[in-house]
């Protein structure tokens, strides 16, 4: 769940309802039910499609990329495999043990499934508006949550919490990387250290701005934090560079307006980075300053995610429309080229390859 939302919708649903017309979607959803199917490994990607807040209607789709149904787009996996909704609001999820863990932000639990076929093997509750989830070590797992001044510790193997790191103020994304495990906040800019494998000692001495929204570590083993600052007083968010090694902030590069950037990524390569500021922002992770011009135009849109599919050189992009209908994914290519279009769950906010 985000807590802004476009300007710009009613332009967005004409636009978009222009370029539509003007282009062919892939072939329509197949009619075979989801119970009988099964998902091969690397074939394909999973969308989580967040849904709107208060409805409960959050769902998986999934997007096959190679086998006989290249190009096929299925919907609604989870409630035509469990017979019941997922939930409201989908904020993220994990593969953890060749399981998949999607984390329901508003219904505060997270959906344990197995990937192959979506049946829901387990369902972690006592949760206060969980984030995000990341394994840690072989046995443990660390959730973040935006109710609770505290990350919750999850054992794997009953998928049941059995304890918490008291961090003192929400938490948000969370990176492990050279024994150190990063997490964000929505309500703070600071950038939270702790120590592996104990986890107990807390440093938060890094100033990066608020609302740390989204980590990812480059090919240079580099982290980088988005922020994208704090709505109530107008405060502008900003790009930062960390060496985890030290820990140490090595590159600030502030935004000069309040915008809303989000979802950082890398490319496979891990040489680019990628976000989105309602257009596509790229950017080399040797640059010193931010991208001036957009990589992929987001006028009659309202992008919401960004995922790049190993081995490719293919851009995918989520579309929320209007908030209300279903969304679209987009396929583009190297260039920054529309190849395709498909019509997926509402608000698509998340990708993850399988």
């Amino acid at each position: 769940m985000r807590t802004f939302r476009h300007a710009s919708m009613a332009v967005s649903v004409i636009a978009a309802f222009i370029f539509l017309s003007s282009c062919s979607r892939d072939t329509p959803d197949p009619t075979d039910p989801a119970a009988t199917r099964t998902f091969t490994p690397g074939e394909g990607f999973f969308i989580l499609n967040e849904g709107g807040f208060g409805a409960g209607n959050s769902s998986v789709s999934y997007y096959a990329l190679a086998g006989a149904d290249a190009g096929n787009t299925f919907n609604n996996l989870f409630s035509q495999v469990n017979g019941t909704p997922l939930g409201d609001v989908g904020q993220s999820m994990t593969m953890i043990n060749n399981r998949l863990y999607v984390v329901v932000n508003n219904s505060s639990k997270i959906e344990v499934l197995n990937p192959l076929n979506m049946n829901a093997v387990a369902t972690i509750t006592g949760l206060a508006g969980p984030r995000n989830i990341l394994q840690v070590n072989a046995a443990t797992a660390f959730i973040t949550q935006m109710y609770s001044e505290q990350v919750a510790i999850l054992d794997l193997a009953s998928n049941t919490v059995t304890g918490y790191i008291n961090l003192g103020i929400g938490s948000e994304a969370l990176v492990l990387e050279q024994g150190k495990l990063f997490i964000t906040s929505q309500e703070s800019d600071k950038l939270y250290v702790l120590d592996a494998p104990q986890f107990s000692s807390i440093d938060s001495s890094i100033v990066i701005a608020p609302g740390g929204n989204s980590m990812v570590v480059d090919g240079n083993g580099k982290l980088w934090i988005l922020a994208y600052g704090y709505w109530a007083t107008s405060a502008p968010g900003g790009l930062f560079r960390v060496n985890p090694a030290s820990p140490s902030l090595e590159a600030s590069m502030p935004f000069t307006t309040f915008d809303f950037p989000t979802h950082l990524v890398a490319n496979p390569a891990g040489d680019s980075l990628f976000f989105l500021n309602f257009s596509i922002y790229r950017m080399s992770v040797n640059d010193a300053t931010l991208p001036a011009v957009g990589y992929i135009s987001g006028v009659g849109h309202a992008f919401y995610t960004i995922g790049f599919m190993p081995n490719t050189s293919n851009t995918f992009v989520g579309d929320a429309v209007d908030y209300v209908q279903s969304g679209l994914i987009f396929r583009y290519d190297a260039a920054g080229t529309q190849t395709d279009v498909d019509t997926v769950g509402i608000i698509p906010n998340n990708f993850l390859m399988y």
